[in-house]
């Protein structure tokens, strides 16, 4: 015990010495009593064990021994007091007794007080010396060994607790109290019940059962852990041992010894133990890691149930020697694991490598495998790892890698036909144009003719039949050095590097055209397709090699302007046209902005008085580069960028404007016709864009260009000329008898009149077969209640005979030709 100082040895003593059954007092340096227990006390004085505090011991000091005391014991420590024979007699409150005295050091083996412990009462009859030695001999047997077990106790910071229930005497020592932060006055539960109130809920049960065998007498033994309510709230983990000291008559224990230890930090360290145990268990689970250890003595090595299922070993087989386990590598990768163990295991390095074994149902599985070498003195060391089971990630992989191959594969692929797609194509051609040497390279462009027609006559399943044969008839009439890709929904582009001659390229065209002429089955019908063909080669010195395909593309546009299955080489006119024809697009973005767009007007004769009776509006551009540019130069153009609707609303407007200007010059305005393309038809903004215009219901008249969409049911298109219906604007039918428009839609839409095409008008001079035709069609119309206007009345022969057959209006050069706003109102009557 190290006493640090005297604040120290008064608070520890005052703890052992009150815990002592003898008579025991402690001393200072200074001669004067430190602390006493109760039965000292009561000896010395008859008092209280207080009341001794600081009083002289030479004051109980009998005879002569008390100026030795006073004496022989120094400050400083360093002189024993009544060292030779450790005894003293003193005054009692009734007689003398004999106390055994022992000096009490510290570590250093300094004194720093003075012990007093009862040993008997001097008899007459018994000699100093006698008495001392009996004294002596009872000290060292029963007070010395309770004193160094009392204060080995204190010094190991255990609490002690006596309970005698038979004479209701119940200790609790200050450190029991400390730990479990109670004041010295504070109630200590005494009864058993009461005690078992202040342990942890999940405790109370084996508490009880240790209770139980102690009160039946099955053990005398008290060892049990548990957890108790600390002072400040928290909890705290106790170890108590102790014994059954006495039983009553029945076997009860009534007498009861021990200490309690605080072990919450032992339990802290352990749970965390625990913890980090359960952790790592729960990784290795979660992570679907296998333990393994390889002995290199025994070279024997074994797995955890994990690992063994790993390399599909059944349970009886969880440890198996080496070679043993050997057998289950896979044969192409036994020997390099064999020889790489081998070297490892050598040099007492780590290992790392990954591994194929077939287990005993014949499967794969792909394993990976991490160890470290472990030395030992005893032994030659162990190697301990893990295994992870890397079978279903490499399935993953094979399968990326598949799908990744597949996607490659989609990706340069068109999924209709299965021919390259325009990003392979691309590849290709970027390819050849970087080789060196430069090869010549050439290119065909195919577009299948009337491919919409196909789609909206017999379907979109039709449709792609079609663009499967065409892909076929292609695939196998071509080189095998030529790419063949489909470049976008009815094109296709072929492309060859070390490119044959022109005339090995038209051969091949003809071959393609040849083919496609025999027809393929579908639903029962025969489907003929054909194909228009641009071609163009480029050489390796040609500054233009980066614009094959667009040159291709030319001739292809060339191609198709000079009909079905035709095929064109491109030509450097062709480079200019397409220029101009860039320019002209360029040119026509900026023409609505900026009111380009006018009107010329043709007149329309009443056929029996030539009195004016109608006006056509014809669309003409004034563009301020190109100067007036007539419809045939660019409405193509218009249609190819969309802008047909536009050009419609354009006209619309441009008339209404100059209407409005004849009639405020006091001017009578027949009706105009004005051109109504399908787009424009079809649009779902044209009724609100039309009543926005306010027209005045039978100043305008709508002709149908594009009658050939009336031959089939549109809701839009019906939605829309009901509109027109509603709104005053009389519907025209325009080029009729060029075999757009039926009979049937007539009756559908009714319209107020019908314009025979110029076709059908100019032979009517010299051909009568032609006249009767144009008379039948007069004839139906008067039946229908349709005004006929007959177009393209160039001569007087015309006129004179569209009279005879009682046409009803007529239009032409022999009557007026087209002109500006400005000329009509010459021939506009006056109001």
């Amino acid at each position: 015990m190290n006493f640090k100082s005297g604040f120290v040895l008064s608070g520890l003593a005052d703890s052992l010495i009150a815990s002592l059954r003898a008579p025991t007092f402690l001393v200072g340096l200074n001669g004067k009593i430190v602390c006493a227990n109760e039965s000292a006390a009561d000896l010395l004085t008859g008092t209280g064990a207080h009341a001794l505090r600081n009083m002289p011991i030479a004051d109980f000091v009998a005879g002569d021994a008390s100026a030795g005391v006073q004496t022989r014991v120094t400050h400083d420590g360093s002189d024993h007091p009544i060292a030779p024979n450790r005894t003293i007699h003193l005054k009692h409150a009734t007689g003398d007794g004999v106390w055994h005295v022992a000096s009490l050091a510290d570590d250093y083996d300094k004194v720093i007080g003075i012990i007093y412990q009862y040993a008997a009462p001097v008899s007459p009859e018994q000699s100093d010396k006698d008495a001392a030695r009996a004294a002596g001999q009872r000290f060292d047997v029963l007070a010395e060994t309770e004193l160094r077990w009392k204060t080995a106790v204190l010094s190991a910071s255990q609490g002690v607790w006596d309970h005698d229930f038979e004479r209701n005497r119940h200790y609790l020592s200050e450190s029991w109290r400390t730990m479990r932060g109670l004041a010295p006055d504070a109630t200590a539960p005494e009864t058993t019940e009461d005690w078992l109130l202040t342990i942890h809920r999940d405790d109370i049960q084996k508490v009880r059962e240790q209770l139980h065998l102690q009160e039946t007498g099955l053990t005398d033994i008290v060892d049990y852990t548990f957890r108790q309510r600390h002072a400040a709230g928290h909890w705290i983990w106790i170890l108590s041992r102790g014994r059954v000291m006495r039983r009553d008559a029945a076997g009860f224990p009534v007498h009861i010894i021990g200490t309690d230890t605080d072990i919450s930090d032992i339990k802290a360290v352990e749970q965390e133990r625990k913890r980090l145990a359960e952790r790592l268990a729960l990784a290795m689970e979660v992570a679907e890691m296998g333990q393994w250890e390889f002995d290199i003595e025994t070279g024997r090595t074994s797995w955890d149930a994990r690992a063994a299922a790993m390399l599909g070993v059944n349970a009886q087989a969880i440890a198996r020697t080496g070679p043993h386990w050997s057998d289950l590598i896979h044969p192409d990768d036994r020997q390099g694991v064999i020889d790489y163990n081998a070297a490892r295991l050598r040099d007492r390095e780590d290992i790392a490598y990954d591994y194929r074994v077939l287990t005993d149902d014949g499967s794969e599985r792909y394993i990976r495998t991490r160890g470290k070498f472990l030395p030992s003195v005893e032994g030659s060391g162990a190697y301990v790892g893990v295994d992870f089971d890397l079978t279903p990630e490499y399935r993953k992989t094979r399968a990326l890698e598949q799908a990744r191959s597949q996607l490659q594969y989609e990706s340069r692929h068109d999924a209709l036909t299965g021919l390259a797609n325009r990003r392979s194509l691309d590849e290709v051609f970027a390819a050849a144009i970087d080789s060196d040497p430069a090869p010549a390279i050439a290119a065909m462009h195919f577009d299948i003719d009337r491919f919409k027609q196909i789609n909206d006559s017999l379907g979109h399943d039709a449709g792609d039949m079609a663009l499967r044969h065409a892909a076929t008839i292609l695939r196998d009439h071509m080189p095998k050095d030529a790419l063949v890709a489909r470049a976008g929904g009815d094109e296709f582009v072929a492309l060859f590097v070390d490119a044959p001659t022109d005339a090995a390229l038209r051969a091949i065209a003809d071959r393609i055209t040849k083919a496609l002429a025999a027809p393929f089955a579908y639903n029962g019908a025969q489907i003929r397709t054909c194909m228009s063909i641009g071609i163009a080669r480029t050489d390796p010195q040609d500054g233009a090699r980066g614009s094959l395909f667009i040159l291709a593309d030319m001739a292809l546009y060339h191609a198709k302007k000079d009909g079905r299955a035709a095929c064109r080489f491109y030509r450097p006119a062709m480079m200019e046209e397409a220029n101009h024809r860039k320019r002209l697009e360029d040119a026509l973005s900026l023409a609505f902005a900026q009111d380009q767009i006018i009107c010329h007007y043709q007149p329309q004769f009443d056929a029996r008085t030539l009195k004016l009776t109608g006006l056509e509006a014809l669309v003409r551009w004034q563009c301020p580069i190109f100067g007036l540019i007539m419809p045939d130069q660019f409405l193509n153009i218009a249609s190819d960028m969309g802008l047909m609707a536009r050009l419609d609303d354009a006209v619309l407007r441009q008339v209404l404007r100059d209407t409005k200007a004849w009639t405020a010059a006091g001017l009578v305005v027949p009706h105009v016709s004005v051109n109504i393309s399908a787009e424009r038809l079809t649009d779902p903004k044209l009724g609100p864009s039309l009543r926005a215009l306010d027209i005045t219901p039978g100043t305008i008249v709508f002709e149908l260009l594009e009658s050939v969409f009336l031959d089939g049911a549109d809701s839009r298109i019906d939605e829309n000329l009901a509109i027109i219906a509603d709104l005053g604007i009389d519907i025209e039918i325009d080029d009729f008898g060029s075999g757009h428009a039926s009979i049937i839609s007539l009756l559908r839409i009714a319209p107020r009149r019908l314009k025979i095409d110029r076709a059908l008008v100019q032979p009517i001079v010299t051909s009568q077969q032609r006249r009767a035709l144009l008379e039948t069609i007069i004839r139906i119309g008067r039946m229908l209640h349709i005004d006929v206007v007959a177009d393209g009345v160039e001569t007087q022969a015309h006129v004179e005979i569209l009279q005879d057959l009682h046409c009803d209006y007529l239009q032409g050069y022999a009557l007026a030709r087209p002109m500006p706003a400005r000329m009509i109102q010459n021939l506009l009557p006056v109001r």
